[in-house]
């Protein structure tokens, strides 16, 4: 039986699409959906409140009942599909990442209330993040993209890159969506636009591109190419790359190497979580994962 895909639900309107897009994932994985939430004192209350009204009914079991008619909602949606829903009671982030122990993919919104408000600073997002033992989306931007949108991966030839790029292909393959490996680099073509890898420029800049061509060999549905892409920063060139592309998703491992080494304490998955125009896919590496 296939790992179920995990939502985390706080009654958020983020939270809400995170629910929906869980849903999409696990229908096209063939899995089983968990809607979870954790119990816990909310940090900001009203009026920055999920809507539910703690004053007129317990926390616990007015939660449980937003969960099953979110379950409902989702059923209705996806007949199909199992749906179940999990009321746990401790932090936020520590719930989430051992959850994400028995899962193939953790869904979280950018922002949440309730259970989930410290994504509002975006602590239990970066944590996620930083921790997760399966891959995690955080939805933003336009979270019903069509599924043929282009997917984009960070590459930087490091093991967590390697996983990313592994997730990536399986989601393309999944969404029968291109896939374009994008490595960040400070070089610019002499117009000043974005620069179209060549096998001797990717000589220079060592292995970014290593290990994904038997990857790929995995996958020969998958349509991909490999693009240099120009930036102050990885984050900022990964963001207006997918922009660009208007990508239906940005994936990236959980720790890199070069243009990627923020993503070690978050700089850079932060700046994504907060900022892209799309859905992000962090992938915990090899090391990393359960």
């Amino acid at each position: 039986m296939n790992a179920p895909v995990i939502v985390g639900f706080d009654g958020s309107a983020t939270a809400r699409s995170a629910v929906h897009y869980g849903a999409r994932e696990a229908q096209r994985r063939g899995g089983d959906l968990q809607i979870t939430h954790a119990l816990g004192w909310p940090v900001i209350l009203p009026p920055f409140h999920a809507p539910y009204d703690l004053h007129d009914q317990g926390q616990r079991t007015a939660m449980l009942d937003l969960l099953a008619k979110v379950a409902h909602e989702v059923q209705e949606e996806h007949s199909s599909l199992s749906v179940t829903t999990r009321l746990l009671d401790g932090p936020t982030s520590s719930i989430l990442i051992d959850a994400s122990r028995n899962a193939q993919l953790l869904v979280v919104g950018h922002r949440g209330s309730g259970g989930f408000a410290d994504l509002l600073t975006g602590s239990v997002a970066t944590q996620v993040a930083g921790h997760t033992r399966c891959p995690a989306v955080i939805v933003r931007g336009d979270d019903q993209l069509p599924d043929d949108r282009p997917i984009v991966v960070g590459t930087d030839g490091s093991s967590g890159s390697r996983a990313a790029a592994e997730a990536a292909f399986t989601q393309a393959r999944l969404r029968n969506a291109e896939l374009i490996l994008a490595h960040h680099s400070a070089r610019r073509s002499s117009a000043g636009a974005l620069a179209t890898s060549t096998p001797p420029f990717w000589a220079t800049i060592g292995d970014a591109a290593a290990g994904t061509h038997d990857i790929s060999a995995q996958y020969p549905v998958v349509k991909y190419r490999t693009e240099v892409i120009s930036g102050d920063s990885a984050a900022a060139a990964l963001m207006n790359f997918s922009q660009r592309l208007a990508a239906g998703l940005l994936v990236v491992g959980s720790r890199g190497l070069g243009g990627f080494t923020g993503l070690l304490m978050g700089s850079t998955s932060r700046s994504l979580i907060d900022h892209a125009p799309c859905p992000v896919m962090v992938v915990p590496s090899a090391h990393d994962a359960k």
